[in-house]
Order: structure tokens, then sequence, then C-alpha cells
């Protein structure tokens, strides 16, 4: 395959132009057989993706896109998770990460999804083996034209983010090289009615027969084999495939000493968010199994929570520019919760993801007027209940406070002993009792920007190392949140504009839970180059992971 191993340290990656996946690729099924075998109705499906701005055609923007897939049009294929590595470090993390990937099988199978064992190189272990058998039967010819090793047209112009020319070990001593491996960890069962190839054409013609549509990949290693494989992403895709990395069941070869000289589990991540950007979806394991996703126990990184669902300061591209730069400087793992980044229409009131916050060391907030399901709300009451810091953005003053009830789309759902609302949670009271705030609404836009001034006596304060004395200007309009609503709430910084009294626009606050927050209601996209809002921005992360205080 052609992976390039040059790298680049940028901090904005996600500010080179994308291209975008083709709709369309080459359709290759060809009367395909109906699915057969037990179904459990359809699995949901929420993955996260960078698409090009509507509104900057320079950046990218998170999404969210939900879907409905048929458990028998579904297969997940496990890549290389075999028994040993040359490297100690895959090793040891492929045993770690295995149980949690068999109980992810375990339950897809009750689903009705099919399991393509994949361990490249150790066919000649499975031969006799039924799932093995299955494979065997394929006829594979009419697929083995359609894959090739080489990069796909929508990853033109990308620069891959890390520097794997060593082979990516990790170790403080760099084992020896070679092919130790012989077949799967014993960890993962295999059953009968699994299939057991390394090829892509083969297991194309397999997923022909099966009527497979939809592809999730899952195993190691991310950089190489799950994307470059003859049944990895690339080809997956070549293949027609609707294809999503699950990006909790993957690791990567990665050596924390070569470019860009971050944390190995931050360069797994980087590449995560190159196929997020260039090559596929990624998904969560949680998507098909209950509970928490999983996390390496060496990865100690502090877990920053991004809850965006804004649709007026461009929050999905500026706080996924900003989490890179965190992930490369800061040494912090970012995940997203993210609504639609829009001011009506379907979909609006809902924010994927929201289980990140039960491990999130920090919880930032940048949403606009969302209502959510009552057991979406109580993560972020949960988190909060927590006393764990929060860093609340420009809206995030009336981030669930949707102004009036907000009925279920299609109408309360429930079970036939249960009572659920045919309303949507709200908790307007988030200002008060977390921010600190009193929103009121803001001071028409003006052609002249608000000065932003340092409150005497603020100088020292460690969220404005780097704000200059004199102050700034920003072209966002001014919000009203004076009298501020808790007593321990501390003004640093004000805004003025012509003939109105100063507001405030940033300030401290603990709450009764304890938590320590951040609340500045500056924010606008503009303000995000400002070189002292964006020192704000990071001292306010540093400040509330407890960094530099």
């Amino acid at each position: 395959m052609h992976l390039t191993n040059k790298w680049v340290r940028i901090p904005h990656l996600f500010q080179r132009p994308l291209v975008l996946l083709p709709l369309f690729i080459i359709p290759f099924v060809m009367h395909a057989q109906k699915p057969t075998g037990p179904s459990s109705g359809k699995i949901r499906i929420s993955m996260q993706k960078m698409v090009r701005s509507d509104a900057d055609s320079t950046a990218s923007v998170i999404v969210s896109d939900i879907q409905e897939w048929d458990p028998r049009e579904t297969a997940i294929i496990v890549c290389d998770m075999w028994d040993q590595h040359w490297c100690k470090g895959a090793t040891s993390r492929v045993a770690e990460m295995a149980p949690r990937l068999n109980q992810v099988l375990i339950a897809a199978r009750e689903k009705g999804i099919t399991i393509v064992h994949a361990p490249s190189d150790c066919m000649a272990y499975y031969k006799d083996h039924p799932a093995r058998q299955i494979a065997l039967k394929a006829n594979k010819k009419k697929y083995q034209k359609l894959i090739n090793s080489d990069n796909l047209d929508s990853e033109k112009g990308a620069v891959w983010p890390i520097d794997q020319s060593d082979g990516g070990c990790d170790e403080a001593v760099t084992c020896t090289g070679g092919s130790p491996w012989r077949k799967e960890i014993d960890a993962l069962e295999i059953k009968d009615n699994d299939v057991i190839s390394d090829n892509g054409a083969e297991i194309a013609a397999v997923f022909e027969k099966k009527g497979v549509k939809n592809v999730i990949l899952t195993g190691v290693h991310t950089n190489m084999c799950v994307i470059g494989r003859t049944f990895g992403l690339r080809n997956m895709i070549r293949l027609g495939k609707n294809v999503v990395l699950m990006r909790d069941m993957t690791d990567a070869m990665y050596n924390s000493r070569k470019a860009p000289f971050v944390n190995h589990f931050s360069g797994v991540d980087l590449v995560i968010g190159y196929i997020a950007r260039y090559v596929c979806p990624t998904m969560l394991s949680t998507d098909i199994l209950n509970g928490k996703q999983f996390r390496f126990s060496t990865d100690k990184r502090p877990l920053i929570a991004f809850v965006t669902a804004e649709g007026e300061y461009r929050a999905n591209q500026k706080l996924p520019e900003f989490a890179h730069e965190l992930l490369l400087k800061e040494g912090v793992k970012c995940e997203f919760a993210v609504g639609k980044a829009a001011m009506d229409g379907p979909g609006r009131h809902n924010i994927e993801n929201l289980p990140i916050l039960e491990d999130a060391d920090l919880a930032v907030f940048f949403v606009r007027r969302v209502a959510l399901d009552p057991h979406k709300m109580q993560y972020i009451k949960d988190y909060v209940a927590s006393g764990k810091p929060v860093l609340g953005i420009r809206t995030a003053s009336h981030s669930f406070n949707a102004n009036g009830n907000v009925p279920r789309e299609g109408g309360a759902v429930g079970a036939s002993s249960d009572k659920v609302s045919d309303f949507l949670a709200q908790w307007p009271e988030f200002d008060e009792a977390v921010l600190g705030g009193n929103y009121q609404g803001h001071h028409p836009p003006l052609k002249i920007p608000t000065q932003i001034n340092i409150v005497p006596g603020m100088e020292k304060h460690p969220l404005l190392k780097g704000v200059p004395a004199e102050g700034f200007g920003t072209p966002g309009w001014l919000y009203q949140n004076s009298p501020l609503r808790s007593e321990n709430a501390q003004v640093l910084l004000v805004g003025s504009i012509p003939g109105e009294h100063a507001e405030p626009v940033l300030w401290t606050n603990r709450t009764k839970s304890n938590n320590k927050v951040v609340y500045t209601s500056l924010g606008h996209w503009a303000d995000w180059d400002n070189a002292a809002f964006h020192h704000i921005m990071v001292n306010a992360v540093n400040y509330l992971l407890g960094k530099n205080n």
C-alpha cells in the first residue's frame, strides 16, 4: 500500500481542504442473495466523521451520522489480532483489548451480525476449521481486480499524521522484528458459523452471498493493516461497502520517540482523526455492547469531553481544531459528544456520545438551546453532580433552555408499563446553578469591536497569562449577564460598548457540588484567531485540570 511516512506537525490539521468520499462507489453486488438467519431488529450506529465546512471551504467540521442497519446485512472484520506480535508492547495491548472485543463479538452474533476473523498469514492453522471452509467455498475471482494497495482519491493531498518509518515499536528497547504469529489470540472465540479469511476478494464473495452491505473494522494496527490490508478500510470502500472503524477497538504501531513526538495513544488518536476525515466514519463499541467505551489501562492522559450542538458560532469547526492542538501540545485525550449544528429542523434536539462524560476529567460545553431525552440529560447532570470541572463557552449559558416544550419526534415511545413524557428534558437552571451566570440576551451587533478589559487586580490570574494589559477587541456582540447569580463568581474580564455599562465576559465559579468552573461569553468564530482569546482557552483547560495553579 502507498502509505507515506512523511509527517507534519501542524496546529490545525483539520483546516486542510477536505476531499469528500464519493457517495457511490463502483457497485459490485449483482443479484445478492436475500439475507437469511435470525433477525433481532435494526441496530443503531452513531458515527462521527469530519466533512468540509459550508461556512469555510478551507476547514472541516465534526458531525454525527446516525444510521439504522439490518444486522443480517452487517459484518465485523477482526484484523490481525494475533496470538503474538514481534513488538512486546503491541502483544500486551492486543491481550488487554481482546476480552472486550470478544464481548462485542458475542453481542454482535446474537444480533445476527456476521463475524469475520482475519489473522493475516495464519490460514494454514485454520485449514480444517468450518469457518475457514465457508470462505474457501466463495468465488473470489470477480472481486480481485477491484482490490489494490493505493490510497483512496479522498486522500489526495492529505499528510499522514505520524512517522512510522521505524515500524512503530514503543518499547524502551526496540523489539526485534519478525513474524511470530501463528493464529488469532485465544481470547477471541471463533464459532463454526463465523468466517476465517485474510483475503479481501474472498471476504467480498462471502459478503455477496450473505447480502452484507455494512462493514465494521476492528483490530490492529490502525495505521497499517486495518487501513491497508486487502480486507481493510480502503478496499472495503472500493468494494462498495458502507464502512466504519470501531475506534475504541483498535491500536496503532507508533513510537512516541518519533514525530510528532506525542504519547503513543495520542499517535493512535491522530491516525483515527485522519481516517475520520479522509477515509470513513468511526464508531464506538458501545453501539453493539452496552457499557463504557474501551480504554487501555496505560493510557493515563486526562480526558476532555467536548459537548457541542451549536449552529451560529461554528463550534463544530473551532472545537475540533482546538482539541487537535491540545492533543499535540498539552498531552490530553479529546472525545466529542456531537449534536446538529443547526438552529432548527429534525434531529436538532439530540446529542450523541454523551456517555463519554462518565470518564471525563473535564467537560467543555458549547451548546445552544437543546432539549434532550431524559436519560441523555442525566449524563450531564451526573457529571455536574460528580464535582468535576466545567468549561462553558458563549452559548453554554443557554445550553439546555429551549424556550418552551419540545415534543419528542414521532411521539413518546416506551414500554407498555412505563410512562414516557411526550416532551424532552431541559435544564434552564444550568446557567445559574453551574456557570453562575445570568444570561438575559445580548446587545445588537455593532460595526465596531466590543472592547475587552482586565478587571483591576486580576492581571496575575493564571487564566489571563498572555493576555495584553491593554485588553483586546472582539467582533462578537456583547452578552448581558450582570449581575451574576453566584456568590462564588470571580469576574476576570469585562466587555464594553458605547453607551452601555460593562458586562462580565470571563469569570470563574464554584458550584454547590464543588465543580471548578470557567465560563466566557466570548467564542465568536473570529475570536479563535485572536492570540489573547487563544491563550485564555488553553489557560482555562490547564487551570481546570490543575496544571497551572
